[in-house]
């Protein structure tokens, strides 16, 4: 009998202890003792990578993540409607933060409501109904003020005094990088007593290396000897196309004198929204403490936080800005950064 008795006092002893370093455990989880790198984050993109710009920079901040232990991945659409909300459904049912990457994506915001416990974030994008969905926030660039600074590149360094703009679709946050590059243009234009002409167009694609190609002869065609190429993999197909057509590009998203190298040379600058920065930083901010999640709220990304650049190159690479220009670009960040310099927006 004592013997019994001294087994089953052991045993409940045993299953005490194990009990009580399960509740500290969760515990401990929850505060974020591993660094919440437990999370599982999925990130969907409508279209598809490799277009060393925008899908890519987001993918970059995917694989940082899954480099610091967190269960990352990405899914890609490639531009076929109906993967877009199965997609963003399949992932919200494996994840705990579902990243949505391409202004396609809209059903984001009824497909957020369905998962109320998983957190949502689009790239890019504002939905209209964003206060709505407390588990979603959507990320907003400036670039408009990027897109202001490279314009200025452009307009000093034009030769015709005519520069050109690429979109990839006609939409306010394209119509942002347009509006900002223009204002841009025209003010450096002024500063050397000349007038700046801006000329457009849209390849209605973020893919389509044609489509791109066609934009940039046809702005060539109207004078335009620099044009920024704000339309994603679509625009890479005007720089492709620079050398023949005997003008300069201005790159977008990521450093494309470094992700183009074959087309280093036709390639002045280029403006970089950090996307990838982005998604890391909401989501190690939200791994450290998941009150800090702007459910309901724009997460505004702007140059103060390194999230809005020009980026000229390789540190082996020949810099194509002269180095008068780049020190004027330094002075409009300052007044950017003042309040002094207010740039145009479409959104």
């Amino acid at each position: 009998m004592k013997k019994f008795i001294s087994l089953t006092l052991v045993a409940v002893m045993v299953l005490s202890m194990s009990l009580f370093m399960a509740s500290c455990g969760g515990d401990d989880k929850e505060a974020g003792a591993d660094g919440g790198k437990d999370l599982r984050i999925r990130c969907v993109i409508s279209t598809n990578l490799g277009d060393q710009s925008f899908n890519d920079s987001a993918n970059a901040g995917i694989k940082q993540l899954q480099e610091e232990g967190f269960d990352a991945k990405t899914v890609e659409c490639k531009e076929d409607p109906k993967l877009y909300e199965q997609n963003l459904r399949s992932a919200a049912d494996d994840a705990d933060i579902v990243i949505g990457v391409g202004s396609e994506l809209e059903m984001i915001g009824t497909v957020a409501d369905d998962y109320p416990e998983v957190k949502f974030v689009w790239c890019d994008i504002v939905d209209e109904k964003l206060k709505d969905h407390p588990n979603m926030t959507c990320v907003s660039y400036k670039q408009n003020e990027g897109s202001y600074l490279v314009g200025w590149v452009a307009g000093k360094m034009s030769k015709s005094n005519v520069v050109g703009f690429i979109g990839g679709e006609n939409i306010p946050v394209i119509n942002d990088f347009r509006v900002g590059f223009e204002q841009g243009a025209k003010a450096a234009g002024e500063d050397k007593g000349e007038t700046v002409k801006v000329v457009k167009s849209f390849t209605n694609s973020w893919s389509d290396t044609n489509a791109g190609a066609e934009s940039g002869q046809t702005l060539a065609s109207q004078g335009a000897d620099i044009i920024f190429c704000a339309a994603g993999g679509s625009g890479n197909g005007a720089i492709m196309k620079a050398k023949e057509l005997g003008i300069k590009c201005i790159g977008v998203d990521q450093d494309q004198r470094i992700t183009l190298k074959k087309y280093a040379d036709d390639i002045l600058c280029s403006m970089v929204k950090q996307v990838g920065k982005s998604i890391v930083d909401i989501v190690k901010d939200y791994a450290e403490d998941p009150e800090s999640f702007p459910g309901a709220k724009v997460f505004d990304a702007g140059m103060d936080g390194g999230y809005v650049d020009v980026v000229y190159g390789d540190k082996d690479q020949e810099i194509l800005v002269p180095e008068d220009i780049r020190a004027e670009l330094d002075e409009q960040i300052k007044n950017l950064k003042d309040g002094k310099l207010k740039v145009d927006t479409a959104l």
